[in-house]
């Protein structure tokens, strides 16, 4: 059981912070984009290949994580699951503060 709340924890943690690193890093994406194709068809994608590496990466440390601790395949799905949740949660709590 303490494997298991270690996990979803950790996982909760290091979501909170992977969302608020994304919001800022695609954001930027956009407005470089705008920078850069002002009135003409962009090439660019609005979200960072580093931020979708960094997700698989999240989720990959995770199931490593699992794996090491020797946690079974439904617990670490349900922590995973939690874990996100909470960590969501988490940031759109803050998301909500906040806004104006």
């Amino acid at each position: 059981m303490l494997k298991f709340i270690a996990m979803t924890l950790s996982t909760a943690i290091c979501l909170r912070l992977y969302l608020g690193w994304s919001r800022r890093q695609a954001e930027a994406q956009i407005e470089e984009m705008q920078r850069a194709a002002f009135n003409t068809p962009g090439a660019a994608p609005p979200i960072p290949a580093a931020v979708v590496v960094a997700g698989a990466g999240l989720v990959g440390g995770h199931l490593l994580l699992a794996r090491l601790l020797g946690q079974p395949g439904r617990q670490t799905a349900l922590s995973l699951l939690l874990g996100g949740m909470v960590g969501g949660l988490s940031f759109w709590r803050a998301g909500a503060r906040e806004a104006p």
